[in-house]
């Protein structure tokens, strides 16, 4: 018989399994535990410990966003940047953080003048407000009293949990990529495996922290969107490295890229949490079991 063109089905069958690949897996792993370790001191200590790890991871990100969105003009981008982060951070660890907001604003606003165009504008304004805002909007949830530690410790349950079943899930399973053009690398099953996970964190939480029976499911639902959200987070850090044409933010963090890499997802989930609880403020009292 003469030879025959192959099927679409026949040439998916017959094409090389795409081997995973681990060799990150052992600097992740290590580079994971320390900034877990550091995350959760910081957390648990609240106060000058949290803001000065806060600002230390602004350093950071004003560094890499500049390096990525204007890498010949770093120096002046940079220092925009981190004056508006830190000064954000700074007025929120007072609790001041609508006065933190608007001088974050000021600042992106005076940087932003330096640019011609109106995407340079939208680049430099903001960057400098996606780097500060979470972060000041972090320090302002640990301070809020009584359940400010317990709101972070959640975060931190849910985000990781996601995360790391995400990973895995990806890994493991594979399948359809969810954005092929923003992050080769992302599939469905990832997504899925990571919201689940979430989800199970969140419902573990209402059992941790005492929250009366009806609010378990609620718990769940919680735990599921704040997972979702921290995801698209991380997809949306993917679509602005390919904006800007970079694999990693940096190279700060073995085995993940810069800072912006590995918090992307929990600045996701901040912001989240900061505008429920700006509509509803005595939320956590109810949910951590210490509302009337």
């Amino acid at each position: 018989m003469g030879d025959r063109s192959l099927t679409p089905s026949e040439q998916t069958a017959r094409a090389p399994r795409e081997r995973t690949d681990w060799s990150d897996l052992g600097p992740r792993i290590a580079s994971g535990l320390i900034l877990a370790s550091a995350g959760v001191t910081a957390a648990y200590f609240g106060g000058p410990w949290l803001a000065g790890a806060c600002g230390a991871a602004v350093v950071a990100m004003s560094y890499e966003w500049a390096r990525m969105s204007e890498p010949d003009n770093l120096t002046p981008a940079f220092m925009f940047s981190l004056a508006g982060s830190l000064g954000a951070v700074m007025f929120s660890s007072w609790q001041y953080l609508s006065y933190g907001f608007s001088w974050l604003v000021v600042c992106a606003a005076l940087s932003a003048f330096r640019r011609r165009t109106l995407t340079g504008v939208i680049e430099t304004a903001g960057g400098a407000i996606y780097i500060g805002l979470p972060c000041a909007l972090f320090v302002w949830l640990r301070d809020r009293a009584p359940e400010g530690l317990e709101t972070i410790l959640a975060l931190f349950a849910i985000i990781w949990s996601a995360d790391i079943f995400a990973y895995f899930g990806g890994k493991l399973i594979g399948g359809p990529k969810v954005a092929e053009g923003l992050s080769p690398k992302k599939t469905w099953s990832g997504i899925i495996t990571g919201t689940v996970a979430g989800a199970l964190a969140g419902y573990g939480c209402g059992y941790l922290f005492h929250a009366s029976a009806d609010l378990h499911v609620a718990w769940l639902a919680i735990g599921a969107l704040i997972a979702i959200t921290g995801l698209a987070g991380d997809l949306f850090e993917s679509f602005l490295k390919r904006r800007f044409g970079v694999k990693d933010a940096s190279k700060l963090i073995p085995g993940h890229g810069g800072v912006l890499d590995r918090i992307d997802s929990l600045m996701a989930a901040t912001l989240l949490v900061g505008a429920a609880l700006a509509f509803g403020p005595r939320a956590t009292a109810l949910l951590f079991g210490t509302g009337l």
